[in-house]
């Protein structure tokens, strides 16, 4: 048994909620998970979770280790992860998490110099639900803003800003009244971008903050422009979607509406807890920023 071993599957077993999907994480047994648990309580002389045959409860000792072991935890991985990439090769799985548009319009771009730099590293790009939190088993996840984003577990590092436009075909809008401040949009049949609920708060400038709404959602951007296209109403597109060439060629055929969206911060996030040691993607996707 050692300390960081026995910390880490600790840790584990909190984030994941039960012994046997920690274990399954670790690629271990329940029962060795136990154990270390056990020799941890034993070390530290006190109870750090309560366990049921249904529930694992932390106890307030346990909430300490558990907070301030992960910082512990990430800062030993960096030290030795920038070690070992001073004088030796790099090797592994990436796993990285992006909502659609974000990984197939921006990563994939920073992706190529990354592997270029490592190339023994092999990547995982895992599309996520738009304003999906971070998978515990993701290395990184790069998105916009996230309402319910817990700093306690992960770390958040702003990438750059972006900002949004809406549109609409000429068709909708010689049939609709004008629209030349926000405040309009609230009277138009809104195309959003996402899944289930079809009303979604947009932020703009002066700190104006809209409950839009519509009959139709998808997060499929090509599905927005072409109902867009055919006059179903406005929408909003990221700079990272209106960049695919599919939809720059309808944009072609929408027109700009005049109105200012608030820009927003895109961020890479990483857990506190990953013992992975590999390089930071970030250091990577730093290096450039895309046009807002």
């Amino acid at each position: 048994m050692d300390w960081i071993t026995c910390a880490k599957s600790y840790i584990t077993v909190v984030e994941m909620g039960s012994l046997a999907q920690a274990a399954n994480r670790l690629n271990t047994s329940s029962s060795a998970l136990s154990k270390r648990l056990a020799w941890l309580e034993s070390q530290l002389g006190v109870q750090l979770l309560k366990r049921t045959t249904r529930t694992l409860t932390l106890t307030d000792a346990g909430r300490l280790f558990y907070q301030r072991g992960k910082r512990l935890l990430y800062d030993w991985n960096q030290l030795v992860s920038e070690t070992t990439s001073t004088y030796g090769e790099i090797s592994g799985v990436l796993r990285i998490g992006a909502p659609l548009a974000t990984g197939s319009r921006l990563l994939v771009n920073y992706l190529a110099e990354f592997l270029d730099t490592y190339p023994n590293i092999q990547v995982e790009l895992h599309t996520l639900a738009l304003g999906e939190l971070p998978d515990p088993s993701l290395d990184v996840v790069v998105t916009r803003e996230l309402a319910d984003f817990n700093s306690s577990s992960y770390i958040a590092t702003k990438l750059f800003d972006f900002q949004s436009r809406f549109f609409a075909s000429p068709a909708y809008l010689a049939q609709h009244p004008p629209i030349v401040e926000p405040e309009q949009l609230l009277h138009h049949n809104c195309l959003l971008y996402g899944t289930e609920i079809h009303h979604q708060d947009h932020e703009f400038e002066h700190g104006i903050t809209l409950k839009l709404q519509g009959n139709f959602i998808s997060p499929n951007p090509e599905a927005l422009v072409t109902a867009a296209v055919t006059g179903w109403g406005s929408f909003w597109l990221a700079p990272a979607l209106s960049a695919k060439n599919s939809i720059k060629g309808c944009l072609s055929l929408c027109c700009l509406i005049c109105v200012s969206p608030k820009r927003l911060p895109m961020r890479i996030i990483r857990s506190l807890s990953s013992t992975t040691q590999k390089p930071s993607f970030l250091s990577i996707s730093s290096k450039k920023k895309p046009k807002a």
